[in-house]
């Protein structure tokens, strides 16, 4: 026999419904708050304490409420928001459902105190669990304040669930963030157990929201984002690569203003600073997605927390192309004093464009073949090919010593060029290039072409000496750059390649050669052979477990082809199926990574230059493909308070 059906009575109903809307102490903040937003208010005081679970308390200066509106705010599915279906096409609200405060209201003991402009006394309402409406007139400030004591006091089992207190109060904490820099006009404050958490300053402008959230140290590190392309923009804020966290904790997404999650767009964000950063870290993004709203359907999750695009392949190549372009120019976020590298940073053209061979532009070459200081190691770079060379040394420390007396920057400039002539080219049989003796610098004009003497708006570096024989000491008028030099290399390297769109040149070995491998080795190496010929790899089966190597990429060394052919093989290894544009990618890294300079080679001052020209050059300069950092720039005011020279 069937069991009777029957119609579950409004509180019972609200209830359940309050499991999906009402989550977690968070999720009535949340909610409470997008009211407030809808409201029309610019400022939001949330108060809470035990996170959330014993008080919650939400006040704004909203257009508030009059008893009538107040009585229906509390019944479910009644909403000033919507009157139709259709309307949700043109939805500029973040509430729309009408579903919030009755669910709210059934599962704590629930006040409402609300009051119109103009109105001589505001509306007071208290619900019990959702039942015993009370209401009265009541003096109270203009805009609306909701108080939830004691969430889930009548449903025990999802009260279980929560997490410590601590954690709940991180949670609203995340939600108050998110809602801060989805709104930079609107002054909020977090207050939790009588300490203030959250002072926003509500001036319009999201760097200085996010200055107030983060700190100045990470508004320093961010870059504008600011693209628009098939009708689709992006604006915000993302930092550069050297500023990491190990989740994606500080990437807050929008779309029209709505915080949303969304795989896709991350995804976008991962590929944009691919070869930027390590595989295990995410840079900080605050990024607001502008769409038409009839493109997009956000009434797909019931906490309104993802969202539907008609076209998600359009909003991921505008999402893509935007953090491209931002990143850059990684120094030019939010312009500081004497801060104008960014200068020395080419634009990105929407297609990749051919290397530009032999940055700085001479009559004969800088270098002239030599021994890099391992025997029968010549290593082509740009135009030129390293060599070794020994500095004046100071016979007590073993470091090369300089002294520049006070005087002008012109005068700096010609002293170092006439220094640097008669230190390491007394008994050159050819004439110094012209642009030796310019300072060191770029500008967005010809690539590589040096810059007179003189010119203004950008930084002078001049190359100091190594340290240890990994790192370049450099300097400018304003600061001080530390350079990882195999880093460096292995950064201009990869751009080199990655502007390839066709084949990679590849050179022939001599002697093929031959390794002995797994079957399964053979068998991936077979299957991508024509993605390794494109790039610059020619390895085929000689045998159920032997491969032949007959070229591999130009610019590496035959000594490192049995390693390079290694770490290939161990890439297929981990990766049982690849597509073709990721194999490019990681074999590109493993060819730049090689075919760099390394660590404990001798440079002279000539190449230590090249090397920071064509850094300088490249889009990425301060990190390597593999994301670590290849150059560190401290300021004169980082240095004066390192000093504590204040």
């Amino acid at each position: 026999m069937s069991k009777k059906i029957n119609l579950l009575d409004q509180t019972t109903s609200n209830q359940i419904a309050a499991g999906e809307v009402v989550e977690k102490p968070a999720s009535v903040v949340k909610e409470l708050v997008e009211n407030a937003l809808d409201a029309g208010a610019d400022q939001i005081d949330v108060t809470i304490f035990a996170g959330g679970t014993e008080f919650i308390r939400v006040k704004d200066n909203g257009s508030g409420m009059d008893e009538e509106n107040a009585r229906m705010a509390v019944l479910r599915h009644a909403t000033s928001k919507i009157l139709k279906a259709d309307d949700l096409l043109t939805l500029h609200t973040l509430g729309f459902r009408g579903e919030a405060l009755p669910s709210i209201a059934s599962v704590s003991h629930f006040s409402l105190l609300t009051r119109e402009p103009g109105a001589e006394f505001g509306t007071s309402l208290t619900l019990d669990g959702g039942e015993n409406m009370e209401v009265e007139p009541m003096g109270c400030d203009v805009g609306t304040t909701i108080t939830v004591k004691d969430l889930f006091y009548n449903v025990p089992a999802r009260r279980k669930f929560l997490r410590t207190v601590n954690t709940e109060g991180r949670y609203i904490s995340e939600v108050i963030t998110h809602m801060a820099l989805s709104r930079p006009d609107v002054h909020f404050t977090l207050t939790h157990n009588d300490k203030e958490v959250i002072n926003t300053p509500g001036s319009g402008d999201v760097a200085d929201t996010i200055s107030a959230l983060y700190g100045g140290e990470v508004t320093k590190q961010l870059l504008t984002v600011d693209h628009e392309q098939d009708g689709i923009q992006v604006k915000g804020y993302i930092s550069r690569p050297t500023l990491l966290k190990g989740t994606r904790t500080w990437q807050t997404l929008f779309v029209n203003g709505r915080s949303i999650n969304n795989r896709m767009v991350s995804k976008a964000i991962d590929h944009a600073y691919q070869s930027q950063i390590p595989k295990a870290g995410f840079p900080f993004a605050v990024l607001n997605i502008l769409v038409d709203t009839h493109s997009i359907d956000i009434n797909v999750h019931p906490q309104k927390s993802e969202i539907k695009f008609g076209d998600e392949s359009a909003v991921y190549r505008a999402v893509y192309h935007a953090l491209c372009k931002a990143l850059t120019q990684p120094m030019a976020g939010r312009p500081e004093a004497g801060n104008t590298l960014a200068a020395a940073m080419p634009a990105l053209a929407e297609e990749p464009q051919p290397a530009h061979v032999g940055l700085v532009k001479e009559e004969a070459p800088l270098f002239t073949g030599g021994d890099r200081g391992r025997e029968g190691r010549n290593q082509s770079f740009g135009s030129s090919t390293f060599a070794s060379s020994s500095f004046p040394k100071n016979p007590a420390f073993g470091q090369q010593v300089w002294k520049t007396p006070d005087v002008t920057q012109e005068e700096r400039e010609n002293l170092y060029a006439a220094q640097r002539r008669d230190e390491y080219a007394p008994n050159s049989s050819q004439p110094l290039p012209s642009a030796y003796e310019a300072p060191l610098a770029q500008s967005q004009g010809e690539p590589g072409e040096a810059l007179p003497q003189g010119t203004s708006g950008v930084d002078v570096i001049w190359p100091l000496g190594q340290v240890d024989r990994v790192f370049i000491i450099a300097q400018s008028e304003t600061a001080l750059y530390l350079i990882d030099q195999h880093a460096a290399h292995e950064r201009i390297m990869y751009d080199r390649f990655i502007r390839q769109q066709q084949e990679i040149p590849s050179q022939q070995l001599l002697i093929p050669l031959f390794l002995n491998v797994t079957k399964q080795d053979v068998d991936a190496v077979e299957e991508y052979r024509e993605e390794f010929l494109k790039l610059g790899v020619d390895a085929e089966p000689a045998g159920e477990t032997v491969l032949r190597v007959s070229a591999l990429p130009a610019d590496v060394e035959g000594s490192q082809a049995e390693g390079f052919i290694d770490d290939i093989l161990k890439l297929l290894s981990e990766n049982k199926t690849i597509r073709p544009s990721d194999l490019r990618e990681e074999v590109l890294h493993y060819a730049a990574c090689h075919s760099a300079i390394r660590a404990g080679e001798i440079l002279n001052i000539r190449q230590m230059r090249q090397v920071i020209l064509e850094l300088l050059n490249t889009e990425h300069p301060f990190t390597c493909p593999h994301g670590r950092p290849c150059m560190i720039k401290l300021t004169s005011q980082e240095l004066y308070h390192m000093f504590k020279r204040t």
